[in-house]
């Protein structure tokens, strides 16, 4: 339930009578809450709002905001309040914020930056270099680390220490590293409650730690948490050595924004950057449209292939009632394949090299599917012949059906696979797209199989 129909007006209110009565306002309110009220405030009170905030607070909300609303808040605020937020933000939201402003008004904050707090300049520094979308672009630089001869106790101490001062975004691992950042195994805060105090780090330490490359891709970096049940995946360089963590709020942003991308590829929509409401009218226009016209010049081809069979359509009237069906039967067969084998790439659950394994389970899967429609549309078929026999057209009308659904769900489950062995998110391979190539085909293989049964077996 959105909080902004029922406290909104009181906050407007508190807007308007001064920055106390604001921070009183939302004093009990959670920073998550705060930014999905901010989100349907004017841009005014926006500002206003994250100016009354305490510091640390308004960072907290600012992180939370969408990058459309951030960048507008952070255009209307001062210079110094903006790099007093920017000091408090965790340094991977820092950097994700400065690379959404404009060039030279993320220069002129950076400068600003780097005169009041200089290691949080040289902590973007090091993170803009990486992709948005890879795990340096995710990770933060701010995580605990001791050497591995520290004592138990000493590491307990340095917890406290690390909580207290902010400095680890996470704390629920302890890396052990040596002087030059090589990383050796991890303690988690568990463990290292439970051991004696004299013990050394490396006595109770995990060596097999699961690390990811800082050129990593993000979905990969998803995955290895989900798999392991982290609550945060160390990032390291060539040499093992420590750069940073990423964190599982992270990876929650991180298989939403690859589950909406996935949804927006497969419904035929070029991924959009921003929220529905935040997508200007030109850009919806073009997004879809660009699919829409590739995918309406793709059915032109099924005029095509009617007209070149006009013949044995005039013949055979009966045909025309059920192109219809024939169309939907392979649609649905081919998108329900596409859809299941696009998830389980997803997941992990297949690899391209599977494919001899999926095209015999989907074409068993195809032949029991076809025979089932396919006696469907026999019976239907028996009762639509008037200008040839029954037999002749139930026959043409179940058999094909029967290699029509078969087709589709050997094309849906077998060309993302062929598309992610190209190199390509197999989300493109998306269910109208699935749907505009089985249409022709299928009518292809409608109209051979027609003219073979009505005219050869049954010499119509």
């Amino acid at each position: 339930m959105r909080l902004a129909p029922l406290i909104g007006p009181d906050l407007q209110d508190a807007i308007a009578i001064g920055p106390e009565a604001v921070r009183e306002a939302v004093s009990e309110f959670h920073p998550e809450d705060i930014a999905e009220l901010l989100e349907d405030l004017s841009a005014r009170e926006a500002v206003v709002l994250v100016r009354a905030l305490p510091t640390e607070t308004a960072a907290d909300v600012v992180e939370r905001l969408t990058p459309h609303r951030q960048v507008l808040v952070f255009n209307a605020i001062d210079t110094g309040r903006a790099v007093e937020l920017l000091g408090e933000m965790d340094p991977d939201d820092r950097v994700d914020l400065l690379q959404e402003l404009d060039e030279d008004d993320a220069a002129a904050l950076l400068a600003a930056l780097e005169r009041r707090e200089p290691e949080a300049a040289e902590e973007v520094r090091e993170l803009v270099q990486y992709e948005p979308e890879t795990a340096g672009g995710l990770m933060t630089t701010e995580f605990a680390s001791l050497p591995p001869e520290t004592k138990v106790w000493e590491a307990m101490e340095a917890a406290r220490r690390f909580g207290r001062e902010d400095m680890a975004e996470m704390l629920y691992y302890i890396y052990v590293c040596r002087p030059n950042g090589e990383l050796l195994g991890v303690v988690s805060l568990r463990d290292l409650i439970l051991s004696e105090p004299g013990q050394a780090l490396s006595e109770i330490m995990t060596e097999n730690v699961f690390r990811v490359s800082s050129f990593d891709d993000q979905e990969q970096v998803a995955h290895a948490i989900a798999r392991y049940d982290l609550a945060a995946l160390p990032v390291v360089d060539s040499l093992s050595r420590m750069l940073g963590v990423v964190t599982i709020d992270d990876v929650v942003d991180v298989v939403i924004e690859e589950a909406t991308e996935d949804a927006q590829k497969m419904g035929g929509v070029v991924p959009l950057e921003d929220s529905d409401f935040e997508t200007g009218w030109a850009e919806f226009v073009w997004k879809r449209g660009s699919w829409l016209v590739l995918l309406f010049i793709a059915q032109l081809l099924t005029a095509t292939v009617i007209r070149e069979n006009r013949d044995i359509l005039e013949a055979t009237v009966e045909l025309v009632l059920f192109i219809p069906l024939i169309i939907a039967s392979g649609g649905n067969a081919g998108s329900q394949s596409a859809t299941l084998i696009i998830r389980a790439m997803a997941v992990g659950e297949l690899k391209p090299r599977d494919w001899a394994k999926v095209a015999g389970r989907e074409l068993l899967i195809g032949l029991s599917l076809g025979i089932a429609l396919g006696l469907i549309g026999f019976a239907r078929g028996w009762f639509a012949g008037e200008t040839v026999a029954p037999m002749a057209i139930a026959s043409a009308v179940g058999a094909s059906i029967l290699a029509i659904v078969t087709l589709s769900t050997m094309i849906g489950s077998l060309l993302p696979l062929l598309i992610r062995r190209a190199g390509l998110d197999p989300a493109v391979s998306s269910t109208p797209f699935i749907a505009s190539v089985v249409d022709v085909l299928g009518l292809i293989v409608y109209f051979a199989l027609a003219n073979v049964i009505l005219h050869v077996v049954f010499a119509v």
